[in-house]
C-alpha cells in the first residue's frame, strides 16, 4: 500500500486544497505513524508537516480515551466513524473539532490506512455558549423553574416558578447553600448532572423523577461564568410525550453530517475516467470495470449536465474549483447531494482533472433537522408513536424502577388498558401474582448481563382474564429496558389442545390411522382396534394395504400418492377388511401430515364405519321421495290457489290445474269438461298432453260415455284396460293414435252442484294408491271452486253491465225530456255532451272520469226543471227578477242530483258551467282555476253550440265567427288554456 500511496501522490493536490484538515495514518506499522497531513491541518493545529510526519498519530490526542475508542470502532467494523472532540494547538490553545476516520484498503483488500478529516467547530461551539447566555436572560421571564449556583453550590438566582416548585419564597433561597435547602443534595441526579457540567462546561439535559420536588422534571443544566444554571420543567403529566421526544432527539443526535471522500481522475481531452479510489466505487455503486474508460455521460452521473460544463469553465479560469455543491446520480438511480472540488493535473503527459467528491446528503438532512423547531420534533415523535401504535405487538420501555415509561396502543387490545393507564405504574401491578418472582428474576438478569433476553409470563387483562405474553427485552446503557411482547395465549392453549386432541383421537369411535410415506402404519387408535379387530401392538409396523381389498389397492394407492405430494383428496366411500375377513363399508378421509418446515412426512386417515348410515340413508331416501310427492302436491295446490285469487280467467286457471294433474299423477294426457246446465251436456274446456288432435268442440251428453257417467253418478272412475270399452269412433281413434290405454276421471263438485269432469289418461296402467286418488280428488275440488268462482263473476259482471246501461239510458231520457220542454235547445244536450267528452280527453282527463263528464254534460241544465214555464218559455226578454230566478238553476241541479250517490262525481258541470274565468259568473262567482276543469271545458262547448245553433230570435253564426268569439273571450269568460285546446281540436 505504501507503493500505492506513492503511485497516487497525484491525488494529494486535491487534498491540499480542501478546507478540511486531513491526515493519513499508516496502521500497518506498530506505532501507527502519520504519513500525510494537508495544509488545512497545519493551519488548524499550528504544527507543520515536518513536525508530525513519521510520529505516532496519538501524540496529538486531546482526549485519548475517546480517540482510541473511535479508532478501535473503525478497525473493528471497517466503516467510517465520526465524533466531536477537543484538543490543544501547538500554542496550547484549546479548540473543538469534528473528526471523521475513514478506512482505506490496499489492493489485496487488507486495511492499510486510516484517513482522518478534521473540521474546526470552535467558533460554532462559542456561538452556542453565547446563545445559552442569552437564553439564561430569557428564562428569567419563562414559566419554567430556573435556578443557578456558583462554584461553591450557593444559590445565586431563583425565578418565581423555581420558588413555587421548591415551595419557598425566592428571597429565602438566594444566597443559601445547597445543603441548607435540600438534604443530601449530591445524591440527586440533577445535582450530579450540575456537577458534571461544572467540570466539563458542557450543557446537559436530564429527565428524571425528583424525590425532593416530588415530581417528574425535565432539566437543562448550563455552565455559567461562575457555576451552573438549571432550567426545570414539570413534565409529570406529559412524561410519555417527553420521553418519546427525548428518544427522537437521541436518534437525531446519532445522524452525523460526515461522509466518505470519493476521488476520481478524468482525462480532459475525452472526459474518460482513468482512475478512481474505492470510496468512489462504494459511493457510486459502480465497479471498476464499469467506470474506468467511461465518461460521466456514459454513467449519467450528472443530474444537471450543464453543471459539468460550468465547472470546467471555472476550472480553466481559476485553476481550481472548491467545494461546489452538485447532485450526482448513483448506479441505483438514487440522487445524492455532494461537494465537489476539482484541480487540474498532468498525468503521464495527459491533461487531467482530479475531482474530490464528498457525499453531504446526510449533512444536509442533518442541518435541516437541526433547524426543525421543538414543535416539529414533537410532531415527529407523535408520528413515530402512531407508527408504533399500528403494531399488533406490545412495544414498551421500562425504567430502572420497573415502571412503564412508554407504551404503544397495542396495550388496549392485548390487556384492555389504554397506554396512559400503564405509564408511570410498575409492570408488576399487572403481572399475575404467581409470576412475580420469575419476572423479577428476568429483570435482574437484564440489569446484570444487558443482553437480549426472551421469556414468557402471564399478565392480568382488565376483564380479569389471563394473557400469556412472549417477551423479547434488552437493557440499554440509558437505564431503560426496551421490550416487545406478543400475545401467545392462543399458542399456549394450542399446546394444551394437542393433549386434548390426542385424548380425543384415542377415544374416537372412528379408526384414525397414521402411516409413513411408504405405507407403514405408525399410529393406530382405539377406534381402529374396535373396527378392525387388530390390537395396536400387532398393527404397528405393518402395511396399510393389508386392510384394503385386492381390487381396490391400485386406485387407493393413487390417492395415497397424491396425499404424499401435499394434496388432500376428497373423502371417498369404499370397503375395508376386518381381521375376520368381513368386508365393511366405510368413508375414508386422508390428508398429508406436514412438519413445521412444510415437508410432507406421512399420511393420516380417518375411517368411519358407514354400515348404519347406508341403511339410514336408504330409509331417508324413501321418506324424501314421499315428502317430495307431498311437497309437489302442496305446491300444486298453492299455485292453483294463487291462480284463483289472482285471476278470474277460467282458461288460465284450468290450464294450471291440468298442468299440476299431469305432473303429480304422471299422466300422459288430461282433459277437463264443463257442464252446460241448460243443455245437460259436457263440453271440453281445456286439454293437456295430446300429441295429435285434442278432443275440442265435441259434446258429451250427461249419462253417456265415460265422462257423462262420472258426472251423472258423481263418483270417480278408474279403468286400466280401455281396449274392452266401447267408444264412439272418433274418440276410439284418438286413443289409439295417442297410445292411451288407461283412464281415470273424477267429478267437479262445488256447493253440491256438478260442474264438470277431469279425465286422466296414461299409456301405462294406473297404480293409484289412496294417496294418489286423494291427490286427484283434491285437485278436482280446487278446479271446481275455480269454475264456480268464474261463473259467479261472469254473472255479476253481466248484472253490473245491465245496471250501468239502465243508468245511462235513464240519464239520456232526462236529457231528452229537457230538450223537449225547451224547444229552442232541442238536441243541444246530445251535441255538447259529445264535444265536451272529446275536449276533456284532449285536456288529459282520465277515462274513468270521462264517464262522469258525460253524465254531467247530459244533465247540465237539469236544474231548469225548477224554473217556472212562464220564465223558461217566455218569448220575450226576461226581467231582472226573472234573471235572478233563472240563474238559480245550477243550485237546483245540486239539490236534485246530490242525493243520488252515483251522480255526485258528475256535479261539477251542472253546478259550475255558468262560472266565468274572470270571476263574474254565477252562482258562486268562482275565478280562474278554482273553477273545476270539466266545468271550464263545458262552458266553451256550451257557448259554441249555442252560437252555431238557430234560435227564434237569431240565425246560427258561421263556424269561423263563433270560433273568433270564443278566442276573444279567452281570459275573460273562458280559461285561455282550454280555449287553445278547443281551437286546436277544431283546426
Amino acid at each position: 500500500m505504501a507503493d500505492s500511496v506513492g503511485e497516487h501522490a497525484a491525488l494529494f493536490p486535491g487534498l491540499a486544497i480542501s478546507h478540511y484538515s486531513t491526515v493519513i495514518i499508516d496502521i500497518q506499522q506498530d506505532d501507527q505513524p502519520l504519513v500525510y497531513v494537508n495544509p488545512a491541518f497545519e493551519r488548524l493545529t499550528g504544527y507543520s508537516a515536518d513536525e508530525v510526519l513519521g510520529r505516532p498519530w496519538h501524540f496529538l490526542e486531546g482526549r485519548a480515551k475517546e480517540d482510541h475508542a473511535l479508532l478501535r470502532r473503525v478497525l473493528e467494523t471497517g466503516q467510517p466513524e465520526t465524533a466531536l472532540l477537543q484538543n490543544r494547538r501547538k500554542d496550547g490553545s484549546l479548540f473543538q473539532y469534528e473528526l471523521t476516520l475513514e478506512p482505506l484498503h490496499d489492493q489485496s483488500g487488507e486495511l492499510a490506512y486510516i484517513v482522518g478529516f478534521q473540521q474546526d467547530v470552535t467558533v460554532r461551539e462559542a456561538a452556542i455558549q453565547q446563545a445559552e447566555q442569552r437564553l439564561q436572560i430569557t428564562l428569567n421571564n419563562l414559566p419554567e423553574a430556573f435556578i443557578s449556583y456558583d462554584q461553591h453550590w450557593t444559590i445565586t438566582y431563583v425565578n418565581a416558578a423555581g420558588a413555587a416548585m421548591v415551595g419557598r419564597p425566592a428571597a429565602h433561597l438566594i444566597g443559601q447553600a445547597l445543603e441548607s435547602v435540600f438534604p443530601d443534595p449530591h445524591r440527586s441526579p440533577l445535582i450530579q448532572a450540575a456537577g458534571r457540567v461544572m467540570e466539563s462546561r458542557e450543557t446537559e439535559h436530564v429527565s428524571t423523577y425528583s424525590d425532593v420536588l416530588s415530581r417528574e422534571v425535565e432539566t437543562t443544566v448550563y455552565a455559567t461564568d461562575d457555576g451552573v444554571a438549571l432550567l426545570l420543567r414539570d413534565v409529570t403529566a406529559q412524561r410519555r410525550d417527553q420521553q418519546e421526544l427525548q428518544g427522537s432527539q437521541e436518534r437525531f443526535s446519532k445522524v452525523f453530517d460526515a461522509s466518505p471522500l470519493a476521488i476520481i481522475i478524468t482525462r480532459l481531452r475525452d472526459g474518460q475516467f482513468v482512475e478512481a479510489n474505492p470510496a468512489f466505487y462504494q459511493l457510486s455503486g459502480y465497479t471498476r470495470d464499469e467506470v474506468i474508460g467511461h465518461t460521466s455521460e456514459d454513467l449519467q452521473l450528472w443530474v444537471r449536465s450543464d453543471q459539468r460544463a460550468d465547472l470546467i469553465h471555472i476550472l480553466q479560469e481559476q485553476q481550481r474549483v472548491i467545494d461546489r455543491e452538485v447532485d450526482f446520480r448513483l448506479q441505483s438511480g438514487e440522487v445524492r447531494s455532494t461537494t465537489l472540488s476539482m484541480v487540474p493535473l498532468s498525468l503521464m503527459g495527459e491533461d487531467c482533472i482530479v475531482s474530490l467528491v464528498r457525499d453531504v446528503s446526510e449533512e444536509k438532512r442533518t442541518r435541516q433537522q437541526l433547524k426543525i423547531s421543538e414543535q416539529a420534533a414533537c410532531h415527529t415523535a407523535a408520528e413515530l408513536q402512531r407508527t408504533l401504535d399500528l403494531s399488533l405487538d406490545l412495544i414498551t420501555s421500562i425504567d430502572a424502577q420497573g415502571q412503564f415509561v412508554t407504551v404503544n396502543a397495542a396495550s388496549q387490545r392485548l390487556l384492555g388498558y389504554e397506554p396512559a393507564e400503564l405509564i408511570g405504574h410498575s409492570y408488576l401491578d399487572f403481572v399475575l401474582p404467581d409470576d412475580h418472582n420469575d419476572s423479577k428474576g428476568v429483570a435482574t438478569l437484564l440489569r446484570e448481563e444487558k443482553k437480549l433476553t426472551g421469556f414468557q409470563n402471564r399478565y392480568l387483562h382488565r376483564d380479569g382474564s389471563v394473557v400469556w405474553l412472549d417477551w423479547t427485552s434488552v437493557r440499554l446503557p440509558d437505564g431503560l429496558t426496551y421490550a416487545v411482547a406478543r400475545d401467545v395465549t392462543e399458542r399456549r392453549a394450542a399446546t394444551e389442545d394437542l393433549a386434548f386432541l390426542a385424548a380425543i383421537v384415542q377415544a374416537s369411535t372412528n379408526a384414525i390411522i397414521g402411516t409413513s410415506l411408504d405405507g407403514t402404519i405408525r399410529s393406530w387408535n382405539g377406534g381402529a382396534e374396535r373396527m378392525f379387530g387388530f390390537p395396536t401392538t400387532e398393527m404397528l409396523g405393518r402395511r396399510i394395504t393389508e386392510l384394503t381389498p385386492p381390487e381396490l389397492r391400485e386406485s387407493e394407492a393413487y390417492l395415497l400418492a397424491h396425499a404424499a405430494q401435499g394434496v388432500s383428496p376428497p373423502a371417498i366411500e369404499t370397503t375395508r377388511l376386518t381381521r375376520s375377513g368381513t368386508r365393511i363399508p366405510v368413508q375414508l378421509s386422508i390428508a398429508p401430515i406436514v412438519n413445521a418446515a412444510g415437508t410432507v412426512i406421512g399420511v393420516s386417515g380417518i375411517v368411519q364405519d358407514i354400515s348404519g348410515r347406508w341403511e339410514a340413508e336408504r330409509q331417508v331416501q324413501l321418506l324424501n321421495a314421499r315428502l317430495q310427492r307431498q311437497i309437489e302436491h302442496l305446491t300444486g295446490l298453492r299455485q292453483i290457489d294463487q291462480a284463483i285469487t289472482s285471476s278470474l280467467d277460467l282458461t288460465v286457471i284450468l290450464g294450471i290445474v291440468l298442468d299440476q294433474v299431469k305432473v303429480q299423477l304422471a299422466a300422459d294426457a288430461v282433459t277437463v269438461l264443463l257442464l252446460d246446465p241448460h243443455e245437460l251436456t259436457l263440453f271440453y274446456a281445456a286439454t293437456r298432453g295430446f300429441r295429435t288432435t285434442a278432443p275440442q268442440g265435441r259434446a258429451v251428453r250427461l249419462g253417456e260415455e265415460l265422462a257423462g257417467r262420472v258426472a251423472l253418478t258423481r263418483q270417480p272412475m278408474i279403468l286400466n284396460h280401455l281396449q274392452n270399452i266401447a267408444f264412439i269412433a272418433d274418440w276410439r281413434d284418438l286413443l289409439q293414435q295417442e297410445g292411451l290405454t288407461a283412464y281415470a276421471a273424477v267429478p267437479l263438485i262445488a256447493k253440491g252442484k256438478t260442474l264438470g269432469v277431469i279425465e286422466v289418461l296414461r299409456e301405462q296402467p294406473f297404480d293409484l294408491t289412496s294417496d294418489g286418488l286423494e291427490t286427484l280428488q283434491t285437485l278436482a275440488g280446487q278446479a271446481a271452486i275455480a269454475v264456480d268462482n268464474a261463473q259467479l263473476f261472469l254473472e255479476l259482471e253481466r248484472s253490473n253491465l245491465e245496471l250501468g246501461l239502465a243508468y245511462q239510458e235513464t240519464i239520456e231520457g232526462w236529457a231528452r225530456a229537457l230538450d223537449l220542454r225547451d224547444k229552442e235547445t232541442e238536441g243541444h244536450s246530445r251535441r255538447v255532451t259529445s264535444l265536451t267528452v272529446e275536449l276533456c280527453r284532449v285536456l288529459g282527463v282520465s277515462a274513468a272520469d270521462l264517464v262522469h263528464v258525460r253524465r254531467g254534460a247530459l244533465l247540465h241544465d237539469i236544474g231548469k226543471v225548477g224554473i217556472a214555464d212562464a220564465i223558461l218559455l217566455k218569448p220575450g226578454p226576461l226581467t231582472a227578477e226573472e234573471w235572478v230566478e233563472m240563474r238559480q238553476h245550477p243550485l237546483y241541479a245540486v239539490d236534485l242530483l246530490s242525493p243520488i250517490h252515483f251522480l255526485q262525481p258528475a256535479l261539477d258541470i251542472p253546478q259550475h258551467h255558468h262560472e266565468r274565468w274572470d270571476g263574474s259568473g254565477s252562482p258562486q262567482g268562482l275565478k280562474g282555476t278554482s273553477i273545476p276543469l270539466t266545468a271550464r271545458a263545458f262552458a266553451v262547448v256550451d257557448v259554441y253550440d249555442a252560437l252555431t245553433s238557430d234560435r227564434p230570435y237569431r240565425a246560427a253564426w258561421p263556424r269561423d265567427q263563433a270560433l273568433a268569439h270564443i278566442q276573444a273571450e279567452a281570459g275573460a269568460h273562458f280559461d285561455p288554456g282550454v280555449v287553445q285546446a278547443f281551437l286546436a281540436l277544431h283546426h
